[in-house]
């Protein structure tokens, strides 16, 4: 007889085999017990999102077989919610905002509790010490370090927990609508899901980075016990390339190979492991090509195509007054080079899809940034109509632009159509370091022209951004690159060429920034230059030349109202000027200034209309479905603010469903801070819609008139004596089904312009909208440096954020830390590269991702320049935050001790002249 492994899980005695001790406890908690709340980031123990209690220490699950911890007791984030009650942390990750995509929540709180269990009055460092093993990618900690703070506050005093319904929701800093499920360890994600009779993928995928495919032999893996079908490109229906702008990228590659994590074959089987050993034993022949990893090295005029139309995906052009005369009126001429890497997406949950077939129809759930792009990628793939192709949005853990296109999806629909059983494909963290797109990598050449009183006058740029073995988002990435060159700033005479070059690196995809971070990077470290060279206080340099209404871009774009560019600067100025430093021995300070705008919506002449639609549902509630994805920045709760501000109904009356290709139509990629503009303003449309029938309605049963009913929460109220008439579940009674639906045209844009751009355009010039809205920014670091060691600290980072309207207060805070401290990273410590074609940090922890022990603390200032065509004057604003940090922070080493840093990321803590 065997001997038992013995625990307690959340209060109940388990017995297992012991056949099953090497089982990890995470596998054991989520596919023995059920219980989804701890997740799978990485496997490895470097993430944190697997984090339970053993015997009251915080663990990650995911490191502990069953075998080490007989006897013990296991908490997970389940047993937190006690009789209905949540537990104080949970209450303050609400309240603090500390939640935004969920996937590091549940192991956030467990770290939390372990904590708050030994110690219910912690300091921040301890705090920060406590959590340093757990990645957020999204919130920049701040707000996490305060929920926990918070909750030991509510340990030791108590807490009571208020309902707090309100029609007031619009600007204020309300509760996520999907908050509560999320600090329950109860939002659905996709690895989360599971179906009868259901088949686990996995692909094959090269193991070289440029080859011809001379043989697939599959033959060894379909005799693996459990194996079911092997798929490879010959086996698709459809269209065998996919692409977001070209439909360039084999699906499953079929006669050649551009980089190390291209898929070749997939492997369905009974379970994950036979699928794994399937993949293992699959045999490829390459001939293998030469490989470049630079864009020069694949410009060189003896380098083959990688692509059969050249190594060059796109080439701009911006030419804008006399770019070449001009450089003669400057008194000071500042020229250098400037190198930013590949950054990795590091979203914490790993790329995975499920696909069903049925009827003659595939449904697909999937986290993704635009549940339409992927509906038209599968169906073509598959040589489907659309309308056979269903994807439904699930939870989604980060995106930060790399769900913009498919991974696994188009994968696991083929599968599902094949063998016409379920089919999941969930990538491993190697797996999703090797196969997802990166930010391009990006080398640039600047040489900007000031005169002696401080005006820019001329600048010329050349840039070359790495966009990888395939095009994916290479052409609209160098269009941003190119529209935002040289910063916020008036510059007359311009010149900018910006190139975009196939290698043998990853694809470079979407990021947070979209190619913006790159060209601030360069422009405002050479706009210090320039300042010093014109001993010119940094900040009144930028002043001098900042954007404003009446004056006009790089693109010649004459701006309009809401322009809050110069209001930042001096909103910093004010903040910067309370700042007290507490120095050690030998240390200086520095202070580094950067600005920097973004677009809000995608532009360039394309159409991007939006469209929400709405219904009372019988219970008086709402339900309201719209064309945008929330990935963690929390636009389900800013639609449902949006529509109670019109409305007049309860925050909470209103369930959001998002991006179901079924229930709404193409809104376009959830991208570009397009959102919170565009699909704000479809459900305000759809909701004042739906409000007018409504009142109609009600007046129908009351007999008063329609203007002097409104609603007020869950009843309608005369608005001349104050009185209520009757309740709205009276009215949805008879009335219950009502729907209205709303088409959102935003304002027309154009690409940029190929003529000569004018050097001072007017309104009636009508050139170089290329976006209908800009969101501006200015960030300024504080560092500390070493004269004599060179180690520097960043003692604070300072973010004033022109957001038109915060719809919600707090979730803009989020915002602005997340995007920081992703900046930080870039500054500091991330990158991504290859060595002989194989990713060097293939883990998170080789990333160098920021962690609660060494990010600064953030102050986020919030200017409200409202747009006149936004949604109650809001636009866009989530992607910007990245882009001025590593600038700021380099700026501020120049200022402590006059050291230049033209490449990030610094690496490390020790600078040398």
């Amino acid at each position: 007889m065997s001997e038992k492994i013995n625990l307690i899980i959340n209060g109940e005695e388990i017995s297992v085999t012991e056949e099953k001790g090497d089982t990890a406890l995470l596998s054991f908690l989520r596919d023995e017990m059920g219980l989804m709340g701890a997740k799978n980031g990485c496997g490895q123990g470097q993430c944190g999102t697997c984090t339970v209690i053993i015997d009251g220490e915080a663990k990650r699950s995911c490191l502990w077989k069953l075998k080490r911890i007989n006897g013990s007791t296991v908490e997970t984030i389940e047993n937190l919610n006690k009789d209905g009650q949540l537990h104080p942390l949970q209450i303050a990750f609400l309240e603090t905002g500390a939640v935004q995509c969920g996937f590091c929540t549940p192991g956030m709180i467990m770290s939390s509790k372990a904590l708050l269990d030994k110690n219910n009055n912690p300091s921040e460092d301890e705090v920060r010490d406590a959590l340093k093993r757990n990645i957020c990618r999204c919130t920049g900690y701040q707000k996490i370090i305060e929920s926990v703070q918070l909750a030991a506050r509510y340990l030791r005093e108590g807490v009571e927990i208020k309902e707090n319904y309100t029609t007031d929701a619009f600007g204020k800093s309300v509760i996520r609508n999907d908050g509560l499920d999320k600090v329950q360890g109860a939002s659905i994600y996709v690895d989360d899901y599971s179906k009868e009779d259901m088949l686990h993928g996995k692909l094959h995928l090269s193991e070289e980075p440029h080859a011809e495919i001379v043989d697939v032999d599959i033959s060894e893996a379909l005799q693996v016990t459990g194996v079911v079908e092997v798929l490879t490109a010959d086996d698709i229906p459809g269209e065998k390339n996919f692409g977001l702008i070209l439909d360039q990228q084999p699906i499953l590659a079929y006669d050649r190979v551009r980089y190390v994590g291209e898929p070749i074959a997939l492997i369905l089987a009974e379970s994950k492991e036979a699928a794994a050993k399937g993949s293992k034993v699959i045999k490829v022949e390459y001939k293998e090509l030469p490989t470049y990893y630079k864009p020069q090295d694949a410009l060189d005029e003896d380098a083959i195509e990688i692509h059969d139309d050249g190594n060059t995906l796109t080439h701009l052009q911006l030419r804008k007054g006399e770019y070449e005369e001009a450089f003669e009126e400057a008194d000071v001429i500042v020229e250098d080079t400037y190198q930013t890497p590949f950054v990795e997406h590091a979203y914490l949950e790993p790329e995975g899809g499920l696909a069903e077939y049925n009827d003659g129809e595939i449904t697909v759930w999937t986290p993704s940034q635009s549940s339409h792009k992927y509906q038209g990628m599968i169906a073509a793939s598959l040589d489907l109509d659309e309308e056979e192709v269903r994807v439904i949005n699930t939870c989604t853990g980060g995106a930060f632009g790399g769900r913009e296109e498919p991974t696994v999806q188009i994968h696991a629909a083929l599968g599902a159509l094949v063998t016409e059983r379920p089919v999941k494909i969930v990538l491993n963290r190697k797996e999703s370091i090797r196969m997802s797109t990166k930010r391009h990598a990006a080398y640039l050449n600047y040489k900007m022209g000031a005169t002696s009183d401080g005006k820019l006058v001329a600048a010329e740029a050349k840039i070359y951004t790495d966009t990888g073995a395939y095009a994916s988002a290479g052409i609209p990435v160098a269009n941003r690159a190119t529209t935002f060159t040289f910063g916020p700033y008036v510059i007359p005479h311009a010149k900018v060429d910006t190139y975009s070059v196939y290698t043998n690196n990853l694809p470079g995809g979407a990021m947070r920034g979209f190619g913006s971070p790159q060209v601030c990077f360069a422009a405002e470290r050479h706009l210090d230059k320039l300042a010093g060279e014109l001993d010119i206080d940094p900040l009144e340099f930028r002043l001098k030349n900042a954007l404003e209404e009446g004056k006009s871009t790089l693109t010649g774009h004459v701006l309009g109202a809401g322009i809050g560019f110069k209001d930042c600067l001096l909103e910093l100025k004010e903040s910067l000027a309370k700042e007290e430093y507490d120095l050690k021995d030998n240390q200086k300070i520095g202070i580094g200034i950067a600005g920097g705008y973004k677009n809000v919506g995608i532009g360039h002449g394309l159409p991007e209309d939006n469209q929400a639609r709405i219904k009372l549902n019988k219970d008086g509630t709402f339900t309201l479905y719209v064309s945008c994805v929330d990935s963690g920045q929390g636009s389900d709760t800013a639609m449902a603010q949006v529509a109670t501000e019109v409305l007049g109904c309860f925050y909470q009356d209103i369930e959001v469903i998002a991006s179901d290709t079924d229930h709404i139509s193409d809104g376009g990629v959830t991208t570009a801070s397009r959102m919170s503009f565009l699909a704000g303003n479809a459900v305000k449309g759809c909701a004042t819609k739906l409000k007018d029938k409504v009142l109609e309605n009600a007046s129908k049963v009351t007999g008063i008139p329609t203007e002097r009913i409104e609603l007020q929460g869950r009843d309608f109220i005369n608005n001349v004596t104050g009185e209520r008439i009757i309740s709205l579940k009276e009215v949805a009674n008879d009335y219950s089904g009502l729907k209205a639906k709303y088409d959102y045209h935003p304002p027309e844009t154009e690409p940029i312009p190929e003529q000569n751009i004018p050097a001072y355009p007017t309104k009636d010039d009508d050139i170089g909208k290329i976006h209908f809205s800009y969101c501006y920014a200015v960030h300024a670091a504080i560092v500390a440096v070493d004269k004599e060691t060179g180690e520097f600290e960043v003692l604070k980072i300072i973010a004033a954020h022109d957001v038109g309207k915060a719809i919600n207060p707090k979730g803009v805070e989020g915002q602005i830390e997340g995007g920081v401290s992703m900046g930080v990273g870039y500054a500091l410590s991330e990158e991504f590269y290859l060595k002989d074609g194989w990713p060097v940090q293939d883990t998170l922890s080789k990333l160098n991702l920021p962690n609660t022990a060494n990010i600064p603390p953030i102050e986020s200032i919030i200017i409200e320049e409202e747009h006149p065509e936004g949604p109650y004057g809001a636009k866009g604003m989530s992607e910007l935050p990245v882009s001025p940090v590593a600038p700021a922070i380099t700026n501020a080493i120049y200022d402590a001790i006059g050291l230049n840093i033209n490449q990030i990321p610094i690496k490390d803590k020790l600078i040398t002249k």
